[in-house]
C-alpha cells in the first residue's frame, strides 16, 4: 500500500472506489492505494482459487479472486486475494460474512498482511479459515479456525500464531484440498518470472 488519503467516511470511500482507476483499501478512515502484484502473486491466487471454486459453489457460496472488498470490524475494507462468502451479499461492492480468506504475501506488505490484516480478518465472526501464502517460500500459514482472537493465539509481538503447512502436507479448506507440494510445483511450472 502507498501513502494514505485524508480521513473519509466508508460511504465516501466506496463512492470513490467505484470510479477509481487504482484500487484502495480502507483502514482507520483513510484510503491506501494498493501496489501492483507480481506474476507469481497473481498466479498463486488464481491457482488457489481454482482449487476451491467447485467446493464453494456446491453449497451455494460464492468464490472471489482479488476484486471484491471485504468489510472487517470495525469498518476497515480490504481486497483479499481469494475469498469465499456464503449468504446474501452485504453490498454490490463488498462482503461482510466471508468463511474463507486467502492472502498471497508480497515482500513489501508481509508485515501488514501477517499482523494488521490477519487480526482484522480473524475478527470477522463468520470466518472459518485464514491462509497466508508465500509465493516464493514453499509453505502455507493457516490461522486459527476459531471465530475470535484469544490471547493464546498471539505470540510475544502480538502477531497471530500460525500452523505451518509444507510440502507433503495437505490443507483442508472446507471447499477443497490444497496439496502444498502440488500447488507449488504447478506455480513453479506456470510462472515465467
Amino acid at each position: 500500500m502507498s501513502e494514505a488519503t485524508g480521513y473519509m467516511s466508508v460511504h465516501d470511500f466506496l463512492a470513490g472506489e467505484r470510479v477509481a482507476e487504482v484500487r484502495h483499501e480502507f483502514v482507520g478512515g483513510r484510503a491506501y492505494a494498493m501496489a501492483g502484484a507480481t506474476e507469481r502473486h497473481e498466479l498463486a491466487a488464481t491457482l488457489l482459487s481454482r482449487r476451491i471454486i467447485d467446493g464453494a459453489l456446491a453449497p451455494g457460496c460464492r468464490p472471489f479472486t482479488a476484486n471484491r472488498l471485504v468489510e472487517t470490524p470495525p469498518g476497515s475494507m480490504y481486497y483479499p486475494d481469494v475469498m469465499v462468502a456464503c449468504g446474501k451479499a452485504s453490498d454490490q461492492m463488498y462482503e461482510s460474512y466471508p468463511t474463507l480468506i486467502i492472502e498471497v504475501l508480497s515482500p513489501s506488505t508481509v508485515a501488514v498482511d501477517r499482523r494488521e490484516k490477519a487480526l482484522a480478518y480473524t475478527a470477522i465472526k463468520t470466518l472459518k479459515m485464514l491462509l497466508l501464502v508465500g509465493p516464493e517460500k514453499r509453505r502455507l500459514l493457516v490461522g486459527p479456525e476459531k471465530r475470535r482472537i484469544e490471547a493464546a493465539w498471539l505470540d510475544d509481538d502480538r502477531s497471530l500464531v500460525w500452523d505451518v503447512f509444507v510440502p507433503g502436507d495437505v490443507v483442508i479448506t472446507g471447499y477443497g484440498e490444497i496439496d502444498v507440494e502440488r500447488f507449488y510445483d504447478e506455480l513453479d511450472a506456470t510462472a515465467t518470472t
